[in-house]
C-alpha cells in the first residue's frame, strides 16, 4: 500500500457551508471523491503532514461514504481544527474592459 502525505485540506465556501474541493500534498492535489475511492479499495494511505493523524473512509449507509480524519485511536478529528484546512475565498472574475462605444451604449455598465 502506498502512503501519501496530506500538507493542505482546500475548501471553498458555497451557498451550502464550507466543501472540501481539493486534498493536497507535495507534488500533487486530488478531489476528495477521487482520494476516497483509493481508500475505500484499500489502495492508498493518506497521513497528514507533521501530525499522526490519517484521512480515513468511514461508510455511511449502504452505498455511501464519507472522508474522515481519524487519529491513532480511530477518534474523528473536525478539520477545522487543523492547520492544513485552508478555506479559499471565491474571487469575482474581473469584468473585462469595455469599449468606448460600449461604455456610449450603456454608460451604467462602466
Amino acid at each position: 500500500m502506498a502512503q501519501y502525505v496530506v500538507s493542505a485540506l482546500n475548501a471553498q465556501q458555497s451557498p451550502r457551508g464550507v466543501i472540501l474541493d481539493r486534498i493536497v500534498g507535495p507534488g500533487w492535489a486530488d478531489t476528495p471523491a477521487n482520494l476516497l475511492e483509493h481508500l475505500v479499495r484499500n489502495r492508498h494511505e493518506f497521513v497528514l503532514a507533521d501530525t499522526n493523524l490519517r484521512l480515513a473512509a468511514r461508510r455511511q449507509g449502504e452505498n455511501a461514504w464519507m472522508l474522515i480524519i481519524v487519529d491513532p485511536k480511530g477518534g474523528e478529528v473536525a478539520p477545522e481544527s487543523l492547520p492544513h484546512w485552508r478555506i479559499e475565498q471565491l474571487r469575482p472574475t474581473p469584468r473585462p474592459r469595455l469599449n468606448w462605444w460600449q461604455r456610449l451604449l450603456d454608460p451604467d455598465a462602466a
